[in-house]
């Protein structure tokens, strides 16, 4: 009796068992799972990255870490694992050959027979180029695209800036982290991704061109167009040559 009395009181003080853990999906977010535990969020795993990220406290997130609790192995690795480690997503590695080779129109050719098919490279390369992001209702949007489209002022910068444009509710730029209540939000970022500038209405290409000469590392002033230049932008020196070269021609009374 007293070892049954014994386990009943060891059962009555023990601490309750902790919930198991739980993964959930997203509706809206296939590339998330949530780590739930006792009805309260953990943390969330990213799949594209294979990272988790400890939730601290509502809207606070900690740097990616080991989670507590291991997501489930189809989402891991929805792969057949390999003698050697390797992930096979379906391939039949009997049948790959070891070394790789050209093909031009179904025949196999030399590597600089292809490259001279091909013929120069055509895409540019805007990799430190900067970005110009706009945001906001259509109308303001296509204000600001078609400025940089047919404006003097933004000519420089026509064909040496990343343009992207989107409605507010985007998925790329809804939960991002950016500004979407402007009319329109513009962003100006360096290559890197670094906000260089940002204003929350569009002030006209003049505006827009002074903010793109600050931040422009290739900017060169020599090639801004001067649309106020006329008469006032000639040379002293070069009206009173042209006056002499006038006067000469015409001004001569002629004998008679």
């Amino acid at each position: 009796m007293r070892t049954i009395g014994f386990l009943i009181f060891c059962l009555l003080v023990a601490p309750p068992a902790s919930a198991a853990y739980e993964w959930r999906t997203f509706p809206d977010e296939p590339d998330q799972l949530s780590l739930w535990q006792d009805g309260r969020q953990l943390g969330n795993w990213r799949i594209s990255t294979r990272e988790y990220l400890p939730l601290l406290a509502p809207g606070t997130w900690g740097d990616p870490c080991p989670p507590p609790y291991p997501p489930p192995q189809e989402v891991v690795a929805p792969a057949k694992i390999e003698s050697d480690g390797t992930l096979n997503f379906g391939l039949d590695r009997a049948r790959l050959s070891g070394a790789g080779k050209h093909l031009l129109n179904g025949r196999e050719v030399r590597k600089e027979e292809l490259l001279q098919a091909l013929g120069p490279a055509r895409l540019t390369d805007d990799s430190q180029w900067p970005s110009l992001t706009i945001i906001g209702p259509e109308a303001g949007r296509q204000k600001v695209l078609s400025d940089l489209q047919s404006s003097p002022l933004l000519a420089p910068w026509k064909d040496r800036l990343k343009v992207q444009d989107y409605a507010p509710d985007h998925w790329a730029v809804r939960d991002a982290g950016f500004v979407t209540t402007g009319q329109p939000t513009i962003y100006c970022q360096a290559p890197d991704g670094t906000v260089l500038h940002r204003q929350d209405e569009y002030r006209g290409p003049e505006a827009l061109a002074e903010v793109l000469r600050q931040v422009d590392p290739l900017y060169k002033p020599e090639q801004d167009p001067d649309l106020n230049k006329g008469w006032a932008g000639i040379s002293w020196p070069l009206l009173i040559g042209g006056a002499v070269v006038l006067f000469v021609l015409f001004g001569k009374d002629e004998n008679r």
